[in-house]
């Protein structure tokens, strides 16, 4: 019934949706419009009066071969070359965009989430931030962060947590530098959390270019426990991810230092939209309004419930289902995808 409802919803609705999504991402009645939100990240920092970056269109979600992934699944795939000192000519030292992610399988895999939560999705779009060659590195990285989210955004920092990375069993130090910054930036140290390899050190996949990050999330509950980051509860999430691109991973697991250092970090809209507009639920925001407005017009029941309600749990489900894999068919579909 559901792949019925999909594959209805596809046909009928893709084109309404597209320009019922542009429209409610422009001129929807928000505090934060997605497109506000997607414009506010790109001026910060090509306005930016010390470190100026350049825009750079996304890429297609449909990845190059041999890319080792199914779908692009972050905003650093296009720039996989230049990490692996295998670009020889880089038009720009810093660059700033919006890319557009799928995470269906391999390493990176929301599939499985989607419809469960509030806060994972099949598509999404990812903020970015770029620094190639040691242009800079991790203090400039967490500054412009930390501004960008508090100062212009204005978040309060007190919904803050910052992690770094722990160390791995004496093969990889920990990232105590990036802690300090934190700490230099006037964060309370009981909101800067260590963790280990799962939480705070990224990979793109199996293999290619890696290293430490650093993890911003958000309380949305506001009490400050320290005990529920990296916990999978939906009201504390991870906003932003910087990674500081140190080491490729290669085929035989081994670790092996970067030429030199980059700066790769995402930031996913759809939970900083909700974020900055009050929301508990990626849902609630402008880019899946629309659509569930239009799955009601075919199917009626409304999504009118509490998010953490269980009455009619299934229907906010087969909801949520819905909107994000029509959203990610588009996309991908129009990204040159053709289905079987």
């Amino acid at each position: 019934m559901i792949d019925e409802l999909i594959s209805m919803l596809f046909i009928n609705s893709s084109y309404r949706f597209i320009h019922c999504v542009r429209y409610y991402s422009t001129n929807h009645q928000l505090k934060w419009s997605s497109s506000r939100v997607r414009q506010t990240f790109i001026d910060y920092f090509t306005k930016h009066s010390q470190i100026s970056h350049v825009v750079i269109p996304s890429s297609s979600v449909i990845p190059p071969k041999d890319s080792g992934t199914y779908f692009v699944n972050s905003g650093m795939n296009q720039f996989k070359n230049i990490f692996l000192s295998q670009q020889d000519k880089i038009i720009q030292q810093c660059v700033v965009n919006y890319q557009k992610c799928i995470r269906v399988g391999g390493k990176h895999n929301d599939l499985s989430d989607v419809g469960h939560d509030t806060y994972h999705h099949t598509f999404f779009e990812m903020l970015g931030n770029w620094s190639f060659n040691n242009t800079y590195f991790k203090r400039q990285a967490c500054t412009m962060a930390y501004d960008l989210l508090t100062n212009i955004y204005g978040i309060d920092k007190n919904r803050l947590f910052f992690t770094y990375f722990n160390g791995e069993n004496n093969l990889i130090q920990p990232d105590y530098e990036t802690k300090q910054i934190w700490i230099d930036l006037g964060i309370n140290s009981e909101r800067i959390l260590p963790f280990g390899m799962k939480e705070n050190f990224w990979e793109m996949g199996e293999i290619g270019p890696c290293g430490p990050c650093t993890e911003i999330h958000y309380d949305h509950t506001g009490q400050g426990d320290p005990l529920q980051v990296n916990r999978d509860n939906p009201r504390v999430v991870e906003l932003w991810n910087l990674v500081f691109m140190q080491y490729e991973r290669r085929q035989d697991k081994s670790l092996i230092p970067l030429t030199n250092f980059h700066v790769d970090t995402g930031m996913g809209l759809e939970r900083l939209v909700a974020v900055l507009n009050s929301f508990e639920s990626n849902y609630d925001t402008d880019l899946f309004t629309p659509l569930f407005d239009t799955i009601h017009s075919y199917c009626h029941p409304s999504f009118s419930i509490p998010i953490y309600s269980q009455a009619n749990k299934n229907q906010q489900y087969a909801y949520r289902l819905l909107a994000d894999h029509a959203r990610m068919f588009t996309i991908a579909i129009g990204d040159g995808l053709i289905p079987e």
